[in-house]
């Protein structure tokens, strides 16, 4: 049959017209494939130097230093608040805790408001399938029934995907009723619970266990979100470790043949052998939880950080098989892997145990942010910028593409990633610190670290009252009773407080106008996005 000229004409035109129609929706289906995915690996109470990037001469984490050796390492990283859920908070708002005002003694929970503009909910906003597995210690929420916090259900009911529990776990998460999410997982041990909610990969050749574990069960059509946030190397999980026979031989004899090995402080002091206390009877008494008693004596010492030790490998040993997963699923080279933890831990440095303290052990942390975009030739293996918790937040939405809010107080990590745009990037001088946990017997106290220099002033417990109230006092006149400076670069252990040299008032002055300065910026003039039980 011969179709007329005229009919092809037309018919071409109309599937040309049709051709143009779709193409915008394809493409914008094609950029919402290519975004990024992000997964954010949180441990708890991580010290720097404990891993094999940073010379550690016994710990062995290839995964880790993988991640290290093909992205950028922060090696000036910081929690601007030693203590877990301030800084975690801090991690997911992009704010400093003078201006999300979440602690353990605060009394409040985040609202909704604040809430809805943390990085994890504007990614799913945004189209991102978001997932949440390990330990939350971020109370959120208010329900229909007035119950704020932890027990709202606010927070596990807006993750997409949510295989995760409240404030500690243990090492052995499924002996505490509390922790019932986890009851029917096969492993006892918290890693390997965790493990299993993000999945269960077996080998290519075998079966996934598809449904149960996060990785297998999001939808292929969205970008994903996923948080894991450990409980170790935290003393509550290792302090509660069994040796059990069910135990992975991993938590029962490695590094044993190290124990003494194992090196301590150059500042550690045996409790029966302090003198001179650290810091005055009058801002410190000294005392601390028992759970951290092991630092008072060598033996118990070097035995907690060879479990330290044991769970950092078994972080280690999941994040390996997670990139085997990746990389089976083919997303490996879309996914931005970031590494770090809330804060650090004092290991008897002056005779201290815990943290809070704002003396490097406690505030200093690992940091790598693997882009596998970035080209090696472009990628910045290692930064010296003093950075933050708080820039996380703005980093990952802006790595996402995604619209940064602009009350967040942290930057974007971005330039100092990138060849091509860390010229460009003018970055601070300083980094503010602060501790307003008040519950224990530890003193309020804030200050201000640059490259050279570290700045603390401390405050008069008698003088403590309402965290709000607290949150602005040193703004509002109260002075400090005592204050310490460190000449970092010739006394990097912080065993020197030279506040009284002569030559020092200068710097002095300077960083006591900074620290004013940054309460007042940080703390801002509104009042706290919160809810007060």
């Amino acid at each position: 049959m011969n179709i007329p000229v005229y009919l092809i004409v037309i018919f071409s035109f109309i599937v040309s017209l049709a051709s143009c129609a779709k193409a915008p929706v394809d493409t914008v289906m094609e950029e919402k494939q290519a975004r990024p995915n992000v997964i954010v690996i949180l441990a708890d109470d991580m010290q720097i130097g404990v891993t094999g990037y940073e010379g550690n001469p016994i710990i062995k984490t290839p995964n880790i230093d993988n991640l290290a050796n093909n992205g950028t390492v922060f090696s000036k990283a910081f929690a601007t608040s030693a203590v877990c859920t301030p800084s975690r908070t801090t991690l997911l708002t992009g704010l400093y805790e003078r201006r999300h005002g979440i602690n353990f003694n605060s009394n409040s929970s985040m609202t909704e408001t604040a809430y809805n503009k943390t990085y994890p909910m504007l990614l799913k906003k945004s189209g991102y399938f978001v997932g949440y597995v390990g330990k939350n210690h971020t109370p959120i929420g208010r329900n229909e029934s007035g119950v704020t916090g932890y027990k709202s259900g606010v927070m596990d009911n807006s993750f997409d995907y949510w295989y995760a529990s409240h404030k500690h776990l243990s090492f052995y998460p499924k002996d505490h009723a509390r922790h019932a999410i986890f009851k029917n997982a096969q492993a006892d041990t918290q890693i390997e619970i965790i493990e299993e909610g993000v999945e269960n990969f077996m080998t290519p050749n075998e079966a996934f266990q598809k449904g149960h574990n996060f990785l297998d069960s999001r939808p292929k059509s969205k970008p994903f979100a996923l948080l894991i946030n450990f409980n170790v190397p935290h003393a509550n999980s290792t302090g509660s470790m069994e040796l059990r026979d069910s135990d992975l031989e991993l938590y029962k004899t490695t590094y044993r043949e190290h124990l003494n090995d194992v090196a301590l402080p150059k500042t550690y002091a045996a409790a029966k052998d302090i003198k001179t206390p650290k810091l005055p009877k009058s801002v410190y008494n000294g005392k601390y939880l028992e759970t951290y008693d092991y630092v008072k004596e060598e033996d118990s010492l070097k035995e907690r950080i060879v479990r330290e030790m044991q769970t950092i490998s078994g972080i280690d040993k999941l994040i390996g098989k997670l990139v085997k997963h990746l990389k089976y699923q083919g997303v490996a080279d879309n996914t931005i892997i970031v590494f770090t933890s809330d804060h650090g831990l004092m290991h008897g440095e002056f005779g201290l145990g815990g943290k809070v303290h704002l003396y490097d052990p406690s505030v200093r942390i690992p940091m790598v942010i693997y882009d596998p975009r970035i080209e090696k030739i472009q990628k910045i293996d290692k930064n010296n910028d003093l950075v933050a918790l708080v820039d996380l937040a703005p980093t990952i939405l802006d790595l996402t593409n995604t619209p940064i809010p602009k009350d967040y107080q942290g930057f974007s990590l971005q330039p100092l990633m990138n060849v091509t745009s860390e010229k460009k990037a003018h970055w601070r001088q300083e980094i503010f610190l602060e501790n307003l946990m008040t519950i224990q017997n530890y003193p309020r106290m804030e200050g201000v670290r640059t490259h050279k220099w570290k700045y603390i002033r401390y405050f008069d417990k008698k003088k403590d009252q309402d965290y709000a109230s607290m949150s602005v006092a040193s703004i509002n006149g109260e002075q400090p009773i005592y204050e310490e400076l460190y000449d970092l670069e010739n006394d990097p252990n912080e065993i020197n407080n030279v506040i009284n040299v002569p030559e020092n008032s200068m710097i002095v002055n300077k960083l006591r106008a900074k620290d004013k300065e940054l309460v007042k910026e940080y703390r801002g003039n509104e009042p706290l996005n919160t809810y007060v039980n």
